[in-house]
């Protein structure tokens, strides 16, 4: 791999942090998933764990599931 897939992946990887925290702050569960989905999957590009990819979408929604809206009732 070289020096530009791995800068463009890096890239991707922080974007994907900074949509993530923003969004959870926001309380937006559908884009915390995507998110995390951006920050991990070229994470494990890079480590070379092609393998544990179908995983990230199950860690992503488990991430989404913490974000909570408040309910206006209570």
């Amino acid at each position: 791999m070289d020096v530009f897939n791995v800068a463009f992946l890096l890239v991707l990887s922080f974007a994907g942090l900074i949509w993530a925290i923003k969004c959870m702050k926001e309380k937006l569960r559908l884009m915390v998933f995507f998110g995390v989905i951006l920050m991990l999957a070229p994470v494990l590009i890079l480590v070379g764990w092609i393998s544990g990819l179908p995983l990230v979408s199950s860690v992503a929604f488990a991430a989404s599931l913490f974000v909570r809206k408040e309910s206006k009732n209570a």
